[in-house]
């Protein structure tokens, strides 16, 4: 008589676990497909395009710049190899060339960058597909050719100068050095908000400079004019009517006036330069693999990188104060500290409605280096702060963050076996903070 209640309970028991395994396994199908759909909106954000292909070369996927590319719909593009369709809009790829491959489309000239991306699923080691990414570089490659045919003019009439323009030649020949890097760098811009910010902080001093190019290069052919007139008039001494046409010349096309200004714009396009070598730095910083080992570095440095990445984000919003105190060098990974301090930057400019302030501090605590970043933004509700760290969780509107920017950073001091930590105040503002162990180096 007892074993049937029992069963029944057991039965229940069952019943219940099996319940709460489908509620798990339903929220676990839910999450993925808002991860999924939050991906497939930020690779369609991408102005490049993205093609997932497989071993055979057929597309599997790809994202919308694509698609509007081939002017097809999604599904007359997947399943069918990509080269033929690449060949059809006029954009011949050879299948045996490395990558990246340079290749041009004649109807439209417009020239692009293919690079392959080989890819394995996880736990196995054979090559799975490929992840191809194109980019249109038909302004680089344009501005490349007229700035080496400038380069070329520029360069043939510096020949010419007497021994006053050697310290013009060195300057330019120092210009020449820094926009070759730029023109390098390019290639390395992050994807979505961030690339174009730093695409339009290259810009301002590329244009600039471009146009300081320009008035140096009419400068030097009334240089080069003025010049002869001088050798004229050397070569007959006794002349008083050629010294007369010299002088005459001078004045009237305003020599000192050409000296003077030709300085002031080298100074000018030396300073734009440094400021693209800042930002090109910082690029190359962020992109660099850490190779999973940790290297001496200097926090405040790893701050400056971030900052000159996120610059163009907090500029129009925040007015940025900074204390950095006086750090040690320290064993960690700096490329990664560089995406926590990018990704606390980002979110203290978008949670600053119109325009507010953030501030950066660094200092040393003991056997710990430690940082904050506090914004005077909207702040973060008591219910939701200690949510702040989980995957995929999110406050912010659909195409502006993924949630995984806060959670990404707290992996990243965990495994620095530091501490992170966030103190809000709703309508006030946020400080997020972390410290680090000091490792001191060999």
């Amino acid at each position: 008589m007892d074993d049937k209640p029992a069963a029944d309970i057991a039965s229940k028991h069952l019943d219940d676990d099996l319940l709460n395994s489908h509620r798990k396994l339903q929220h676990i199908f839910e999450q993925v497909e808002i991860a999924k759909n939050e991906w497939e909106q930020t690779m369609d954000c991408i102005p490049e395009m993205v093609v997932l292909t497989n071993t055979a070369g057929s597309v599997r996927r790809c994202n919308k710049s694509f698609a509007e590319y081939l002017q097809q719909d999604y599904c007359g593009i997947i399943g069918r190899d990509l080269l033929r369709q690449l060949a059809e809009r006029g954009l011949a790829v050879d299948s045996e060339q490395n990558s990246p491959q340079i290749i041009h489309e004649e109807s439209a000239d417009r020239w692009f960058e293919l690079k392959t991306h080989p890819y394995t699923t996880k736990g196995k080691n054979a090559v799975s597909g490929h992840v191809i990414t194109i980019t249109d570089i038909t302004l680089q490659k344009k501005f490349a050719e007229q700035l080496e045919h400038k380069n070329h003019q520029i360069l043939e009439n510096i020949r010419n100068l007497n021994d006053k323009n050697t310290e013009l030649a060195q300057a330019y020949s120092a210009l020449k050095t820094s926009q070759s890097q730029v023109l390098q760098q390019e290639k390395m811009a992050s994807i979505g908000q961030l690339a174009a910010g730093v695409a339009h902080e290259i810009n301002n001093p590329i244009g600039f400079i471009t146009s300081n190019l320009n008035s140096l290069g009419k400068y030097l052919t009334r240089m080069t004019d003025f010049i002869r007139l001088q050798k004229n008039a050397l070569a007959s001494p006794g002349d008083p009517s050629a010294q007369a046409v010299v002088r005459e010349k001078e004045k009237t096309m305003k020599m000192e006036f050409i000296l003077e200004d030709s300085m002031k714009i080298i100074e000018e396009s030396l300073d734009g330069s440094e400021r693209v070598q800042k930002i090109v730095q910082g690029l190359k910083s962020f992109s660099r693999s850490d190779d999973g080992k940790r290297v001496p570095a200097d926090l405040n440095q790893c701050i400056e990188s971030a900052i000159n990445i996120v610059w163009n984000e907090i500029k129009y919003k925040a007015t940025l104060q900074k204390e950095l105190g006086k750090l040690p060098q320290t064993l960690c990974y700096p490329n990664q500290l560089n995406q926590v301090f990018i990704n606390f930057l980002i979110n203290a400019v978008q949670a600053i409605d119109g325009q507010g302030i953030i501030s950066i501090r660094t200092w040393q605590e003991h056997d710990s280096i430690c940082a904050s970043v506090s914004d005077t933004g909207c702040g973060i509700p008591p219910e939701i702060a200690s949510r702040v760290f989980e995957p995929f969780f999110t406050t912010k509107d659909v195409g502006m963050g993924t949630g995984l920017g806060l959670s990404i950073s707290y992996e990243v001091i965990k495994r620095h076996n530091g501490d992170i930590r966030v103190e809000s105040t709703p309508g006030k503002g946020s400080t997020f903070t972390i410290s680090i162990p000091f490792v001191e180096v060999s």
